[in-house]
């Protein structure tokens, strides 16, 4: 298959997404099932090709060949990523889902690449930062439960902009899923330390956790016992 035939292909499989409001997922899996069919040859033309398409960044199109290759590859895939960090300057949003995929990847060689990435955003008060925060808990909570701490006790310990509250909303079941696939008892140490660094903050991140715990998202997420154990613990930090 040539690199003109993989183009069209996968232009193909973009327009045949169409309107579909799930988030790219159809055209996410028919671009895998497209590369099963292959040669392994054309398999790792079309792998490189996914990555072109990550490295420039191409609009509406990335984002899904990132995708792609997260589901599809493995350590030595992320190594192939992890020059792209450093190439040019680079929006938070490629930035923040180039480290991601990183991680899912279990790219070992990016860890440190990652924790630095992640201690400078959070220092920015980068909302958007929180779902990589999330898979560090699960790789590497040590680092990552003190950073998120402080920086959740920063965002809180005033009232916050609405639109941080509806981010962080949006984020939350991340965190408690991160949180709770290492050990639902993190939970409540990050409350507790954010908690230490400011009260009212504390307060706030038991509060949100609190709604989210509540909702039938939880339970499915975390598991009903998950959510049943740390209800009443939540509660009793949210005041």
């Amino acid at each position: 298959m040539s690199r003109t035939e993989i183009e069209s292909a996968l232009a193909l499989l973009q327009d045949a997404r169409g309107a579909q409001g799930d988030g790219g997922d159809r055209l996410v899996r028919a671009v895998i099932r497209h590369g099963r069919g292959l040669a392994p040859a054309e398999r790792e033309e079309l792998q490189r090709h996914l990555l072109e398409l990550i490295d420039r960044e191409e609009p509406g199109v990335w984002q899904h060949a990132l995708e792609v290759i997260v589901r599809t590859g493995g350590p030595a895939t992320g190594r192939e990523l992890i020059p792209m960090l450093a190439s040019r300057e680079r929006g938070p949003d490629w930035s923040d889902a180039v480290v991601l995929a990183l991680l899912r990847l279990g790219c070992v060689d990016a860890l440190s690449t990652c924790r630095e990435y992640v201690r400078e955003e959070l220092l920015r008060h980068h909302v958007g930062a929180l779902p990589i925060v999330a898979w560090l808990y699960r790789v590497d909570s040590a680092f990552a439960l003190p950073l998120a701490a402080r920086f959740f006790a920063d965002i809180l310990s005033r009232t916050p902009a609405r639109r941080t509250m509806e981010t962080l909303r949006r984020y939350i079941g991340g965190q408690l899923e991160g949180l709770t696939a290492n050990s639902p008892g993190l939970v409540l140490d990050l409350l507790d330390a954010v908690a230490a660094f400011d009260a009212a903050a504390g307060q706030r991140l038991a509060s949100v956790m609190l709604v989210h715990l509540r909702s039938a998202a939880a339970a499915l997420e975390l598991g009903e016992r998950t959510v049943e154990a740390l209800g009443p613990a939540v509660q009793l930090r949210a005041g």
